[in-house]
């Protein structure tokens, strides 16, 4: 079975679903999934789990991320980029760099953020964007994100292009109403690109075309991480091979973590065993108790 990570490029102009779906082709996986969505309009990193790996693709999409975009003066749109229906107008308007500057800076920290109407978050059992695409209001809730860093990489009076590093569940696409508020100029998303996705940077990423490429020739399976590298930021510690088959079968882990200190990352410790690769993942509940929260 084919079980690790692609660190895919995304190019623009299709789905995260289309992109895997051509990855797990190309690397023949019979199954796959992807850690943390990218726009049919956004490029870069997209992590796509194949075989085992679709079991970590949540704590992979947890990781904080980073992305360079740029954003249009003169224009706003139902969607917050430029694949969207234009709802303000109002051309040759822009904000000065050091206004920018200081709007960026105010919305770094941890806070809430409503999701654009246009995005995958579900409303009653149905996704915003089918909703929003049929003209249904919709409503989201706030979400406590968190924006680690906005730097402005250029400006012009036409727009400029910033490096954001942010929490999970950040939308670049609200970020130009947010901006709209503080500098009273519409503007819109007009380029997206993923650049760092957890311990992976864009200098890992392979293209589609690439990976598609090394399928016909055999050689993409070549490209797969295996689980553990791609768990790097989580302790991990080995266990002996008679608890190996316990732990799968859903036994206490205790026995076998008395003693053991997580540290700070989260509580959760990625447990492996040399010949079996990686067995679960575990998470102290309290004083020597701990749960499996993931079997791999």
């Amino acid at each position: 079975m084919t079980d690790g990570v692609i660190v895919l490029d995304k190019p623009a102009g299709i789905t995260s679903f289309r992109a895997v779906e051509r990855a797990g082709r190309a690397i023949r996986a019979k199954k796959c999934g992807h850690a943390g969505t990218l726009d049919p309009l956004a490029t870069g990193i997209l992590l796509v789990c194949a075989g085992r790996a679709t079991k970590i693709a949540g704590y992979l999409a947890a990781q904080e991320k980073e992305y360079e975009a740029s954003f249009r003066f003169g224009e706003a749109t139902d969607t917050g980029d430029v694949t969207g229906k234009v709802t303000e107008s109002r051309p040759g308007e822009f904000a000065r760099e050091e206004a920018v500057v200081s709007a960026l800076s105010g919305l770094v920290g941890t806070r809430e953020q409503v999701p654009p109407a246009f995005s995958a978050v579900k409303v009653a059992g149905k996704r915003a964007y089918a909703m929003a695409r049929q003209g249904v209001p919709v409503a989201l809730p706030p979400r406590v994100v968190t924006l680690h860093e906005a730097r402005l990489l250029s400006w012009s009076e036409e727009g400029f292009r910033v490096l954001l590093r942010c929490s999970k569940g950040y939308y670049v696409r609200s970020l130009p109403r947010d901006l709209e508020r503080a500098l009273g100029v519409p503007m819109t998303v007009s380029a997206l690109r993923r650049v760092r996705s957890g311990l992976f940077r864009i200098e890992d990423a392979v293209a589609l075309d690439a990976l598609i490429e090394e399928g016909k020739r055999g050689t993409a399976a070549s490209r797969l991480v295996p689980i553990g590298k791609a768990l790097a930021g989580f302790p991990q510690w080995e266990i002996p091979p008679d608890a190996v088959a316990a732990v799968r079968h859903g036994g206490t882990p205790a026995p076998w973590l008395a003693g053991r200190d997580p540290g700070p990352a989260q509580g959760v410790v990625l447990l492996t065993h040399g010949k079996e690769g990686p067995v679960a993942l575990v998470e102290r509940v309290g004083e020597g108790r701990w749960k499996i929260v993931r079997g791999i």
